[in-house]
């Protein structure tokens, strides 16, 4: 369950605050082409990300790239948490600055995704800012949504630079980060590698629990705790964003790519791909070009 406590969208951004309990649970299948933002404000969630589990607490944030794999779950003993959420349109807000010392959403993302945990006066700013942005927003002037993006790209900076900062100590400290990486969740790394590796091959639960030495019973359970996702799910997303290359990048057709990406049925393909994107494959790839 959950009570939104700020909802609103503007050319360029979504914004959502939210107080959730402990047993909400995110979207099936969570894929977006957006590139995500999310503050914890309060509490703590577990957080995982394409084959890692970053555990997330108030005081930090996270920056997901667009086609990332990625959901949220529970922490034990954990009573709910509040969080302050943005999505933000690449194809809007890049076109707002023309500065070197700015790239684009897209290349922030790429480079930049991932946890970080913000100083204390950069997190003071941070609230500040996202009450701004908020404010802005339900003042609806005409100057609100530049005002509005503007807060939203700063949200994206202060990301930024807390977490180059906590890069370059990382590299001098010789450590990697947050990723929880005991027990489960090493294993649970392994074959969410092993599944984006492969996902054009035949992945069944047998040969999976043989080659990581444990039970299929075991082996799913301990997925699905971890990530949010069934392992059938989790390969499915990996075949779908890879399709999703193929269509943007070659000109191969569409029963070569379901062949390619390990659909091999070409309307089953066509059905989970127009289920996941809200659109046939020929269509995504013609609204890519239309955008060139």
């Amino acid at each position: 369950m959950s009570d939104i406590v700020f909802q609103a969208q503007i050319p360029g951004v979504f914004a959502e605050e939210t107080l959730l309990r402990q047993d909400f649970s995110m979207a099936r299948r969570h894929l977006h082409e957006s590139t995500e933002l999310y503050f914890m404000l309060e509490g703590e969630r577990y957080y995982f990300i394409e084959q890692d589990t970053y555990h997330v607490k108030q005081g930090m944030a996270v920056l997901i790239n667009r086609d990332q794999i990625h959901k949220t779950s529970m922490v034990s003993g954990s009573t709910g948490h509040h969080r302050f959420l943005l999505q933000l349109d690449p194809s809007v807000l890049d076109g707002m600055f023309s500065l070197p010392e700015i790239p684009d959403v897209d290349s922030l993302g790429r480079k930049y995704w991932g946890v970080a945990e913000f100083s204390g006066e950069d997190w003071r700013q941070a609230l500040d800012v996202i009450g701004m942005l908020k404010g802005e927003i339900q003042r609806r002037e005409p100057e609100s949504g530049a005002m509005a993006r503007l807060f939203a790209m700063q949200l994206l900076m202060l990301f930024v630079r807390n977490r180059r900062q906590q890069e370059i100590a990382w590299r001098r400290n010789q450590v990697s980060g947050h990723p929880v990486h005991t027990g489960i969740h090493r294993t649970v790394h392994e074959v969410a590698l092993y599944l984006q590796n492969h996902s054009a091959q035949a992945c069944s639960l047998d040969m999976l629990a043989g080659r990581f030495y444990i039970s299929r019973a075991y082996l799913t359970r301990m997925f699905k705790s971890v990530t949010g996702f069934t392992i059938t799910e989790y390969l499915t997303v990996c075949r779908i964003r890879k399709a999703r290359v193929l269509l943007e990048e070659t000109e191969l057709s569409v029963t070569e790519i379901a062949s390619r990406t390990g659909f091999g049925n070409i309307t089953y393909f066509e059905k989970v791909f127009k289920e996941m994107t809200h659109e046939t494959p020929l269509r995504y790839r013609k609204q890519l070009r239309e955008k060139r």
